[in-house]
């Protein structure tokens, strides 16, 4: 990871308006999620650009977005109760401001394609913590789930985003791992809400 030494200043912003969202930690009942579904100001343009390309009846249907602090260290705890589960599926809940989990800042989402308004399961459900799940999982036999995959990986890709090779689900755009592997410097460190009582002044708000 490349410790991002300033942020951009791009806000957080509700996309619940824009974009199909589950809210699937909040539905699911974790104490530390909240209303909402939200993202830095540039990860939005490039998801409405994304959704623009996909083929027609084709869109996008987000699990998830920007994570309180809290949240991702409820649900690091939770799924590491699990000894046998592999390191990787969740990012440890990092309090340097400069390499935040890459929820925390704003810059990840967690998504599928949908098909005429419907939810598509790409192979797993999301958040199976499985072999299945990763990206590349169902390259070696020409399937429906690989070319959804590549559709979904290849559109994301065309506008800037990388996929964590362990999710087929999870995109990052200006996050630290996002600066490792493009090079490049990163634009987001740990975002906050306004209304979180602990936001230093010269974080992101709402």
């Amino acid at each position: 990871m490349t410790p991002i030494t300033r942020d951009c200043g791009e806000s957080l912003v509700d996309v619940s308006s824009k974009f199909a969202c589950l809210e699937a930690y909040r539905r699911a009942g974790w104490k530390n999620s909240c209303s909402g579904t939200h993202l830095r100001e540039g990860v939005v343009r490039r998801l409405s650009n994304v959704e623009s390309a996909l083929p027609d009846s084709f869109g996008l249907v987000l699990f998830d977005g920007w994570r309180p602090l809290e949240l991702q260290k409820e649900l690091f705890e939770a799924a590491y109760r699990d000894s046998t589960l592999p390191e990787g599926f969740l990012a440890p809940p990092n309090e340097d401001e400069t390499v935040p989990p890459p929820h925390v800042s704003g810059g990840t989402v967690d998504l599928t394609l949908s098909y005429n308004g419907v939810a598509l399961e790409l192979g797993t459900t999301f958040d199976s913590f499985i072999n299945d799940a990763a990206t590349a999982a169902f390259e070696s036999v020409d399937s429906p789930v690989r070319r959804l995959r590549r559709l979904l990986c290849e559109a994301m890709w065309a506008q800037d985003f990388i996929v964590y090779s362990g999710e087929w689900w999870h995109f990052e755009y200006g996050t630290s791992r996002w600066a490792s592997i493009r090079h490049c410097e990163g634009l987001y460190q740990r975002a906050v809400l306004v209304e979180d009582p602990q936001a230093p002044q010269d974080l992101l708000t709402l």
